[in-house]
């Protein structure tokens, strides 16, 4: 069943206006958003000279240099609104609970899952669903910035290996899929569109993250062993590392995270995924469809 409602999922979604949207969406807020700021800055940019003898024009964005030069491939794409709390995330999070409410609304689900005694191969159709418009938003993102960058000619002053660029970018993409789910998971087990969309909004305003911060702080006053849970919420994951040479630092302000950046990123984001999914699953299990 999951299979062939995934299926009848995408091909209503690509015929659909939301679909479309949302993707022209992810690319105005990247390559779009990089463009303006390339443009803008040759002409306000202040320059100066780097310490490799470079000449610099600096803009807002700290993007650009004389003849377009930029540090690397992903240091333009982390400095360009990709990652969790950001509104590529919060648009992406939208249109994942808008697919997954919309067969509620209109009792499609009620008919569907009435009669049977299990939920969970519909409950799992929806998450395969948000995380895979995750993926395909944030593999256009990433394209439309290549491919901007390459139109503008921009040249990058450090090259990085292949594995690099691609691990740096799945670590990306997997962080978006995790706040997006985190947002469904919630919807689901709530069933409101209302909240599900407010949920959006507070993760790409990054006011989620910041409360979760502000909670666990205030709990390590008479609780210390909460403190140990900060470093593990996918909205301080997403700010440890800022390019590819980031993914190898073993420390973050100063404290050790005792392995790879990269390493402690992948457990956090997968082990927040089993919990959304698991959860989501669990209560839904057999849940009355009404």
């Amino acid at each position: 069943m999951m299979f062939n409602l995934l299926h009848s999922d995408l091909y209503r979604l690509i015929h659909g206006r939301k679909f479309w949207v949302v993707t022209v969406l992810s690319v105005l807020l990247t390559a779009g958003l990089l463009v303006t700021l390339v443009l803008l800055g040759g002409a306000a940019g202040a320059t100066q000279t780097d310490a490799d003898g470079v000449t610099v024009t600096a803009n807002a964005a700290g993007l650009t240099a004389s003849g377009l030069v930029m540090d690397s491939h992903t240091a333009m794409l982390s400095s360009s609104g990709l990652g969790g709390g950001s509104m590529l995330a919060m648009f992406v999070a939208v249109l994942a609970v808008l697919a997954v409410m919309d067969d509620w609304d209109a009792g499609f689900a009620k008919n569907l899952l009435a009669g049977r005694r299990g939920r969970s191969g519909y409950v799992a159709g929806r998450l395969v669903l948000a995380a895979l418009l995750t993926v395909w938003n944030m593999v256009v993102a990433i394209a439309s910035l290549e491919l901007a960058c390459l139109a503008l000619g921009v040249r990058f002053r450090h090259a990085e290996r292949v594995g690099v660029y691609l691990g740096f970018c799945g670590l990306k993409i997997l962080g978006v899929v995790t706040f997006v789910l985190i947002v469904v998971a919630l919807t689901m087990i709530v069933r409101s569109k209302a909240f599900g969309v407010a949920a959006a909004v507070l993760v790409g305003a990054g006011i989620l993250g910041s409360l979760a911060n502000i909670v666990l702080s205030s709990a390590a006053m008479y609780l210390p062993w909460m403190a140990r849970l900060t470093p593990w919420l996918p909205s301080n994951n997403v700010k440890l590392y800022t390019d590819g040479t980031g993914l190898f630092a073993t420390t973050a302000g100063g404290a050790s995270l005792g392995m790879p950046v990269w390493a402690h990123a992948l457990v956090c984001f997968a082990g927040w995924i089993i919990l959304s999914v698991g959860a989501t699953l669990l209560i839904n299990r057999r849940r009355d469809v009404c």
